[in-house]
């Protein structure tokens, strides 16, 4: 059966063709843990591993996007870990990288744990399964402008370095993608009858900052 919250929803794991996941690991200040998820589509020939995240990871330290972005980061809050996992197959193990974390290098302190600034995937298509967001966690308070936004740099920045992510991701084989999961046909509450669709990816064509607001996401202990 469907999930109730999501008659589109197929139950099981989640098989993707030419799809692996990427994730950014954040340290908070409560020592937390919480995941940028994007996704890059492979070649038939690519394998993830440790070492791939580690280049990535690597890619990440010495871009100049990163090292203006840490300084919007708090000290307080590290970009940790990138890891993979392979979405061609069900139940594929995760990899991670195995340098060394990169700290925020802001100095105006963290701002609550719970906020985080939205840079949007677009791609050549329309539609909600046709985009993305990434929502930038542990902001430091120097990052905000009067009244609690972002900066004009932070908008900037936060844009410059998913891009930064996107780069790294093309040197280590993955074209920054959205994922699109198989649906099941279904009959919506308004009576519309929406298809069915097959599992595949959209290649992401632009990174964009639409605007200041900072957003609030409620995360349950543990969870990210």
């Amino acid at each position: 059966m469907p999930d109730l919250d999501d008659l589109g929803r197929i139950p099981g794991p989640i098989i993707v063709p030419n799809c692996v996941q990427m994730r950014l690991e954040w340290t908070l200040p409560s020592t937390k843990l919480v995941y940028n998820v994007m996704h890059g589509r492979v070649a038939g020939g690519f394998t993830a591993t440790s070492a791939i995240a580690e280049a990535i990871r690597t890619a990440l330290a010495a871009a100049a996007a990163v090292t203006t972005w840490r300084t919007h980061v708090s000290a307080l809050v590290s970009l940790s870990h990138v890891d993979l996992r392979d979405m061609r197959t069900a139940n594929m193990p995760i990899v991670q990288s195995t340098g060394a974390a990169l700290a925020g290098t802001g100095a105006g302190g963290a701002i609550p744990p719970g906020e985080a600034f939205c840079v949007t995937l677009r791609t050549a298509f329309t539609g909600r399964s046709n985009r993305g967001r990434v929502y930038l966690p542990g902001l430091d308070f120097s990052a905000l402008a009067a009244g609690g936004v972002a900066s004009g740099a932070t908008v900037t920045d936060a844009a410059a370095f998913v891009t930064a992510v996107q780069t790294a991701m093309t040197a280590s084989g993955l074209t920054m993608c959205i994922m699109q999961p198989a649906r099941q046909q279904y009959t919506g509450s308004t009576g519309a009858l929406h298809a069915a669709r097959n599992a595949g990816t959209v290649d992401v064509t632009s990174i964009i900052s639409r605007n200041t607001i900072i957003d609030h996401q409620r995360r349950r202990s543990g969870r990210s």
